[in-house]
This record gives C-alpha cells, structure tokens and sequence, in this order.
C-alpha cells in the first residue's frame, strides 16, 4: 500500500514541478525582452530628444551670436538712451527661460574676453534686454549654486549699482557664495571694498585670500586701515590683514603686529613672523628669541629663517646654540643665518664647525657654494 500511494505521489509531483520550471522560465525571457525593448524605446527617445535640442541650440546660437556682434561691432557712440538693434525673433524667446540663459551665457563668455568699448557696449545690451532683474531674483534662491552663479553674472558685467545687494553675502553661510561676493565688493570697489572684513564671522579660505590680494594687485594702493583687523575675532581676518601689511610695507604696523606673535592661533602668529621677515627694527630679533623656546618647531624654524634677513652680530650666540641642535633644518638654518650676518658672523660659524665636525663642517661647505654661487651671478 505505502509503494503505491509513494508511486502515485512521484507521479502527480514531477509533472507540476516541470510545469511551474517551464512558466518561470518564460516569465524571466518575456521579463527581459520587455526590458530589452524599453531600453531600446528609451535611447530612440533620447536621441530624438537630443537631436531636437541640437538643432534648437543652433538656432539660439545664430540669433545669440548677431545680437553679440552687433553690440560689439555698433559703430555710433552709445549713450544712456541707445537700442542696439534686436530681431522680432530674438524679443519673442526673451520670454523663454532657457533662451535667456543661452544669451546670458554667450554674453558672459563674450564678456570675458573682451575689453574697452566692445565691452561696454555688451553691458549696455545686457542692460538693454533686461537680464540683470533676473540675476537679482536668482540671489533670492534657495539653492547656493544659483545665488553663486547669479553673484558671478552681475560681476562680470560689471554692475557696480547692485553692490548694496550683494554686500550681505559676503558674509553668507556657504563658502562659495561668500568667496563670489567677497569678489564682487573687491572688484567694484578696490581696497575700500575690503569693508567686509568689519563685519564677516566665517573664515577666510587661503584661496580666496590669494584671490583677493591678485585682485588688488591691478588697483592703486590706498593707505587703508588695518590695525582694526589685528584685533578681530576671526582669526582668517587677522592672517589677511598681515598678508596686506607685508605687502603694501606698512612699516608704521611693526609696533602693532608684535602682539600678534602671541596670539593664541597659529597660523597668525607664523604670518606675524612672515611679517617680521621684511618689516623689522634693532629690537625685533629681541622679540623672536624670548619667544622661541615656547614655539613649536615650523614656528621655530621660520623665526630662525627670519635671522637670515634681520639677524645682527648681537644675535650670534644664539644662532651659535642652535647649532647643537640634533635636528638638521635647525641646524643648517642658524648657520645660513651666521653666514649672512657678516665677517664675525661667517668666522664663528667655521670656529664652531671646526671644533663639532661632521655634519656641520658639510653644512658649512654648502653654504659656501650656494655664497659662491650667488655671487656669481651678482656679478
């Protein structure tokens, strides 16, 4: 009995196992050739659309390119009240948003590479179809590459009435938006644009310094004040201010950036000590020695750079211990230094490599070449 229903089982199992195998098989190719087909629907899709696009974007570009060559090529003289001749076609698709972000941007690339009159006569058509009310808006999005963007536009075309709306973003959360707008007030305005630095809590990136420093490169140096700087609680704008003193020599600062070699951030006080390097009195080597022993080692090392340029004979026994030091760039610093003193500086250096030998006989060997060789091309 029990071989009989087993056989009846076998045989009514195996055919339902078969069958079930068999539909999903079917259901996982009729699965991939609806996906086979839906991808291939989509690519046709795709490059009809992208074809359509193409052809679309020619057209703007033509009509982009007439608009920019007539403004740059317009040979009367502009005044407030000219119209640069625009096509009935191109005044329709102003209304199109994506249109007007086409021209804008052809504009701006225009813009950039294009000085005196040419130029201006493009701000006058930038004004003229009214794309400057639409940069505006843009600072209002909530999104921070829009405002970014928006800030570059009214920077390139150079639209200095709008600087009141672009001040308060130079202090703005994202990083972008305040470097764009940092920008714009720098160059708008030169070295009285540099007011942000009254008011801006975020730090100032290394980067955007360098920036704005190139920027006011290309304008005539203002005796500005700065000593207000020294003393912010942003510490980026304290860095900032001494870059700005060392490079403008402002040698009335010396007595006023001294402070800053105890300030409680680093990089302040090795911009203090940069500062030092170029701007300095008697006493100012006086001021780097009490403080050297409570400097960690790059701080250390830039003040003893710093004896290259001002160190005097009254500094010799000091630049004479640190040629004890285990540590190689100590050591081979503190003897450039005593080479550049003078005479006495030179003799005690050799005095002392004489009596400690190696490694400081080699030191001294290779300041001698690099002196050699300086004043080789001196002459």
């Amino acid at each position: 009995m029990f071989l009989i229903v087993k056989f009846l089982t076998i045989n009514t199992v195996l055919p339902i196992a078969f069958v079930i195998r068999v539909h999903y098989q079917v259901i996982v190719m009729f699965s991939i050739v609806c996906l086979m087909i839906s991808l291939l629907i989509y690519m046709l899709f795709y490059m009809y659309y992208k074809s359509v696009r193409e052809k679309k974007h020619v057209k703007w570009l033509l009509i982009s390119d007439l608009l920019i060559r007539k403004a740059v090529f317009y040979e009367d003289e502009m005044e407030a009240e000219t119209l640069i001749p625009v096509t009935a076609r191109a005044e329709k698709l102003m209304n199109n948003k994506q249109f007007r972000k086409f021209l804008t941007s052809e504009i701006l690339s225009a813009k950039k590479n294009i000085i005196g009159t040419a130029a201006d006569n493009l701000k006058h058509l930038y004004q003229q179809l009214q794309l400057e009310k639409y940069a505006l808006k843009n600072l209002d999005s909530r999104y921070w590459h829009i405002k970014a963007k928006a800030i570059q536009e009214l920077t390139v075309m150079e639209m200095k009435e709008f600087i009141t709306e672009l001040y308060p973003y130079t202090n703005n959360q994202n990083e972008l938006v305040r470097m764009e707008a940092q920008t714009a007030i720098v160059q708008f305005n030169g070295f009285e644009g540099l007011r942000f630095l009254d008011v801006v809590t975020y730090p100032i990136s290394d980067w955007q310094q360098i920036k704005l420093l190139q920027q006011l490169s290309h304008v005539p140096p203002m005796n500005i004040s700065i000593d207000c700087w020294l003393g912010s609680a942003n510490n980026s704008v304290v860095v900032f201010a001494l870059k700005l003193a060392r490079n403008y020599h402002r040698f009335e600062l010396h007595d006023n950036i001294l402070p800053c070699l105890d300030h409680p951030d680093a990089r302040v006080r090795l911009e203090a000590i940069n500062f030092l390097c170029d701007i300095y009195t008697d006493e100012t080597s006086d001021e780097l020695i009490s403080r050297f022993l409570k400097e960690d080692f790059q701080h250390q090392l830039a003040m003893i750079k710093a004896f290259q340029s001002i160190g005097s004979e009254k500094d010799i026994l000091f630049l004479l211990s640190l040629l004890d030091e285990e540590n190689y760039e100590i050591m081979l610093s503190a003897a450039r230094a005593l080479a550049k003193i003078g005479k006495n500086g030179l003799t005690s250096l050799l005095d002392h490599a004489n009596i400690a030998g190696y490694p400081l006989n080699e030191m001294v060997m290779q300041i001698k070449g690099e002196m050699q060789i300086k004043g080789e091309l001196a002459a």
